[in-house]
Order: C-alpha cells, then sequence, then structure tokens
C-alpha cells in the first residue's frame, strides 16, 4: 500500500496558471541556485495576486519568504502555489512550512514533492498537520524539467 502525501488534483487553469508563473519567476535565478532548485512562489487571494517570490541564491530567504514578505496581511486565508515542496528542515534558512502556518495560509498548491530526503514528503505532511489543504502535482512534468539539474544531484 501506498502511504506517499500525495494526492491527485484536477489541473484548473487557474492552478496551471499560477504554477508556471512560479516556474516564470524560479528561472530568474538561473544559474544562482545550486546546490539548491529554482522555486517560485505566487499566493493569491479572492483571485487576485497578492505576493510572489522566487530564491534568487543559496543561502538566500526561499521563494515562500519573498512571496509571503510581500502579501503581508493579504496571505491569511489565501492560496499559495510553489512549484516545488516548501521545506521543513533548518538549514541556512528556517523551514517555509513553519512560515506559512504562522501567515495563515489556507491552501498550498504544489508542483512536485521534493526529492531532497530533508524534504520529501514532510512539508506536506507538516502543512496538513496544520489543519492546511495541500494538493500536489499541478504541472509535475514542467516542474520536474525545471529543476532536472537539482533532481539529478539529489537521486544520483
Amino acid at each position: 500500500m501506498d502511504n506517499s502525501p500525495v494526492t491527485s488534483f484536477p489541473e484548473t487553469p487557474l492552478a496551471q496558471a499560477m504554477i508556471q508563473r512560479c516556474i516564470q519567476l524560479a528561472r530568474r535565478a538561473q544559474g544562482r541556485t545550486t546546490p539548491n532548485p529554482l522555486v517560485g512562489c505566487v499566493i493569491v487571494r479572492n483571485g487576485e495576486i497578492v505576493g510572489e517570490g522566487f530564491h534568487p541564491g543559496a543561502g538566500q530567504p526561499h521563494a515562500e519568504v519573498f512571496a509571503l514578505s510581500e502579501a503581508g496581511e493579504n496571505a491569511q486565508g489565501a492560496t499559495v502555489y510553489v512549484n516545488l515542496e516548501p521545506c521543513n528542515h533548518y538549514g541556512r534558512t528556517p523551514p517555509c512550512t513553519e512560515a506559512l502556518i504562522k501567515a495563515g495560509v489556507a491552501k498550498v498548491v504544489v508542483g512536485m514533492v521534493d526529492p531532497d530526503p530533508r524534504v520529501s514528503g514532510k512539508g506536506i505532511e507538516r502543512l496538513r498537520a496544520a489543519g492546511i489543504e495541500v494538493v500536489v502535482g499541478v504541472e509535475e512534468s514542467a516542474c520536474r524539467q525545471l529543476n532536472e539539474g537539482f533532481i539529478h544531484r539529489i537521486i544520483y
């Protein structure tokens, strides 16, 4: 039996467009994030984008932190779109899951599960445990293609 935290999600045009926007944002840091992945984040409340961000480089705040900062109080009750599962561990930066929980977001739409064993489903589990709806797999092939170098380094 598969106990993975992944749930299928019917890809709505809005979700697809927002994950594509995440990918577009993430590409702004192309060549500057190694060993980290390329990540973009968009926060939507009442049908309007209230925050965006991308991870500019290793040791810098993650995409979710920039997007939450831009959204401010508008993040409460909002939907967060991110091309890669939010981290749930302390590294050079604190866990993005905790920032999302603290901001009071209602839903997180994830393009793909992070293959890094430090994350790999744990971010999704943490968000769900906090009562946040999480859906996974929107535009997954495009998200995987964006970070194929990162995925290769993690798996091999």
